[in-house]
């Protein structure tokens, strides 16, 4: 709750700093940016919430998975943009330890995709600038059931199918973007993801990076 209140204060802020520009604005252009990258996913969890035959795995380990997706943005003016993203998050597959007794399993991560909306401001004007984004939206998950697995010692293992699959969430962090022409770039980007603790999951934090080109009109 403490890190979606924070989210909300940071976007509300970078609003009402842009009100000026969007007052001012002369020239407004709109762009789609088109990318690819990975998504760094930091351990999640602890041994602490360990319950034998409830939460027998209770900590998931770093992983990385792939992401694509697409964003449509508006150039307001005096540096401030606007913009609406999605992102489609493959899977990647770890290795949970049960900390009673070392038993192991392996499974899937979950495929997800996220939809934010976000406030960006390029420091500098002109055709290259770096730029920061803060922005927030939810994150659903895809193709998720309930599975029976066999643990390493031979264990039965039934992962459960949450019943929540759509989660808040918030992201900061910038980039660099690269004019080649006046209607074509290509863009860095790096993000912090937070998707705060629920009773269904505890807080779970990434690293989201991913180049691709950007189209302006």
């Amino acid at each position: 709750m403490k890190s979606r209140n924070f989210a909300i204060c940071i976007f509300v802020l970078l609003l009402l700093t842009a009100v000026p520009g969007l007052v001012g604005a002369q020239e407004a252009k709109a762009y789609f940016h088109f990318f690819g990258g990975l998504n760094r996913v930091f351990e999640y969890g602890c041994d602490c919430d360990y319950e034998q035959g409830v939460d027998d795995f209770p900590v998931t380990p770093e992983h990385t998975t792939a992401n694509v997706g697409m964003s449509f943005g508006y150039l307001l003016g005096r540096g401030f943009g606007i913009e609406v993203d999605g992102r489609y998050h493959t899977n990647a597959e770890v290795t949970l330890t049960d900390p009673s007794d070392g038993d192991t399993v392996d499974i899937d991560t979950a495929k997800h995709y996220s939809i934010t909306a976000s406030l960006i401001y390029r420091i500098f004007r002109g055709g290259s600038t770096p730029y920061l984004v803060a922005g927030a939206g939810f994150d659903t998950l895809v193709d998720v059931e309930t599975k029976t697995l066999e643990t390493d010692f031979g264990y039965e293992f039934i992962l459960d199918e949450p019943e929540k699959k759509t989660d808040f969430m918030f992201h900061l962090g910038g980039g660099f973007e690269f004019l080649l022409s006046q209607s074509f770039g290509l863009r860095l980007d790096a993000r912090y993801v937070n998707v705060p603790k629920t009773d269904d999951h505890p807080d779970i934090q990434s690293v989201n990076a991913t180049a691709g080109l950007i189209f302006r009109f």
